[in-house]
């Protein structure tokens, strides 16, 4: 245990993804396809985090990355140089591209179709992600703990959908939200505190 007894993680989403490539009318599999070259690529040059959270992350004891490459590259970017855990309980949750949609559309338009299907499914009563989405991000939530008792802040370089998982799965277990900074933007970051006895 650190010699605080204060904990303290803060999940930052990634910065803005240097695949900007335009993919024109497109289908379902093309979504697909875009989707993996944007799991491919790094993040843009001018994309540069804020200040607070440079200072934060050079003062954390413990930084933790996705091994996605844009999560990889932020990771650079917040401190270039420095050890970094790095795993796959991290990477992004890829939300269900609707199979009932027969039309080509401009990407935009399937980012919407997408979230709505995603939000339609939580109102309709059912879960936010698949049960094996959900056991990756409480497998991930108990290793982050773990690390935690002995690096008393931890920054950890995720990805948005998924961070919404990780950050339910931490209050279930006892941690507090702090006030998001940045919102869902890329670069935000969202904190979570707990105080031993």
């Amino acid at each position: 245990m650190t010699q605080s007894n204060r904990r303290r993680i803060v999940l930052v989403r990634h910065g803005h993804s240097a695949h900007t490539t335009n993919a024109g009318w497109i289908d379902g599999a093309g979504v697909h396809r875009w989707r993996e070259a944007y799991d491919a690529a790094g993040i843009l040059a001018n994309s540069v985090p804020p200040p607070a959270l440079i200072a934060l992350t050079a003062s954390a004891d413990c930084v933790v990355s996705s091994d996605l490459t844009r999560a990889l590259a932020s990771a650079d970017r917040l401190a270039p140089g420095r050890e970094r855990l790095v795993s796959p309980l991290l990477r992004e949750m890829h939300l269900h591209v609707p199979g009932w949609v027969r039309a080509r559309w401009p990407l935009p338009v399937w980012e919407v179709c997408i979230h709505l299907h995603w939000l339609g499914q939580q109102f309709g009563g059912s879960a936010i992600a698949s049960t094996e989405e959900l056991q990756r991000a409480a497998t991930a939530v108990d290793w982050l703990e773990e690390r935690s008792r002995e690096a008393a802040t931890m920054v950890v370089i995720t990805h948005g959908a998924f961070r919404r998982l990780l950050g339910r799965r931490f209050v279930e277990t006892g941690w507090t939200a702090e006030p998001r900074v940045g919102g869902y933007s890329n670069w935000s970051a969202w904190g979570y505190a707990r105080r031993e006895a």
